[in-house]
């Protein structure tokens, strides 16, 4: 044997040694506890896979830390609406090929064609909800049934909190103003800034949608700007807590899975996706999330109870008043902007 032979017979053997990153692995990145743990151990028993769960707090975080080169690392994301087109433009997100999604067909017709991805080029629906004020009724002083709590001195019902997200912080002053949540009118901005920095100083701060209905639960505020389902979920463990939407209305958005360009296992990550499109796997993940299903044959497995409360399942008339928060593409930097001086004041 030559020397020639036997150093490609010995590097053969060393590289069927290295550790690889398997295939058989499913790298998921979401909210925290924003999935049951029962509905992933069932896909792993389906289909032998692994599933490596990691989360973040905020939209900013996570989009920081795949442009940091996570997008390398994760199968599959659970990201905002409005961060779709974006994370496509920036080549974070291929085209889906839907040949490979057989239970895209449950999706409720509203859904197959949202406003901010059209067509479901890039991405599929995981839950929807809304965006309105969570407080605990027996520390506020009056109704709680207008932004004007957080705006509004003399409307103020007790301490409040600031939701820690840019859009929908600056939507909500921009919905108390009057204008549109996807607003890029250079006054108007400047008129939500103003209100926020005045906010701010009467506030007790701001808070992520987690903590900051902890804070409530813990007495140390009485409102905040918050998430349907946390609300929900939270209201399980105590009955004190309350959720509105705000009579001018406020944001409806759907969380929508999206498969990395460059990630690893991207054939497990469709089977992931079409796993939660089927109606029972869909309705478990809403009744545990207390999100509303976008899956329309899952509505009926769920509890008559969720069914029928609107705060799940918002009325016509007040999804009337809702809007998307859109991608903006460059005028996002606008926003950036009103952000920056709100959190430096």
């Amino acid at each position: 044997m030559t020397w020639t032979r036997v150093w490609l017979l010995l590097l053969a053997l060393l590289l069927a040694a290295c550790p690889k990153r398997t295939e058989a692995t499913l790298y998921f990145l979401n909210w925290a506890d924003y999935i049951p743990e029962e509905l992933v151990k069932k896909f792993e028993r389906e289909t032998g896979a692994r599933v490596v769960l990691d989360t973040f707090e905020s939209p900013e975080a996570m989009l920081a830390k795949l442009k940091a080169g996570a997008d390398r690392e994760f199968s599959l994301v659970v990201a905002p609406d409005y961060y779709v087109l974006q994370m496509a433009r920036e080549g974070l997100i291929a085209p889906l090929d839907k040949g490979r999604l057989k239970n895209l067909a449950n999706l409720d017709p509203f859904f197959q064609d949202p406003p901010y991805d059209p067509g479901l080029r890039y991405s599929v629906p995981y839950l929807w909800g809304t965006t309105g004020l969570a407080y605990r009724e027996d520390l506020v002083r009056g109704p709680v049934d207008s932004y004007a709590v957080l705006f509004d001195p003399e409307a103020q019902v007790g301490p409040f909190l600031l939701l820690d997200e840019m859009r929908e912080t600056i939507g909500a002053a921009l919905k108390y103003l009057g204008y549109s949540v996807n607003t890029t009118d250079l006054e108007a901005l400047e008129k939500a800034k103003a209100l926020l920095i005045a906010a701010k100083a009467r506030s007790v701060g701001f808070a992520g949608g987690v903590e900051a209905l902890n804070r409530i639960l813990g007495g140390d505020a009485a409102v905040s700007l918050a998430y349907s389902g946390d609300v929900l979920q939270a209201r399980q463990e105590d009955a004190r807590l309350r959720y509105a939407i705000p009579k001018e209305g406020g944001t409806l958005w759907t969380d929508a899975m999206v498969i990395l360009a460059r990630g690893p296992a991207q054939d497990l990550a469709y089977r992931f996706m079409d796993f939660l499109l089927r109606p029972e796997n869909a309705a478990e993940l809403a009744q545990y999330t207390q999100y509303a299903t976008p899956v329309a044959a899952a509505i009926p497995l769920l509890p008559e109870e969720m069914r029928q409360d609107p705060a799940v399942f918002p009325p016509e008339e007040v999804r009337a008043k809702l809007e998307y928060l859109k991608d903006l593409g460059p005028d996002i930097a606008l926003y950036d902007r009103v952000w920056t001086e709100v959190k430096a004041r």
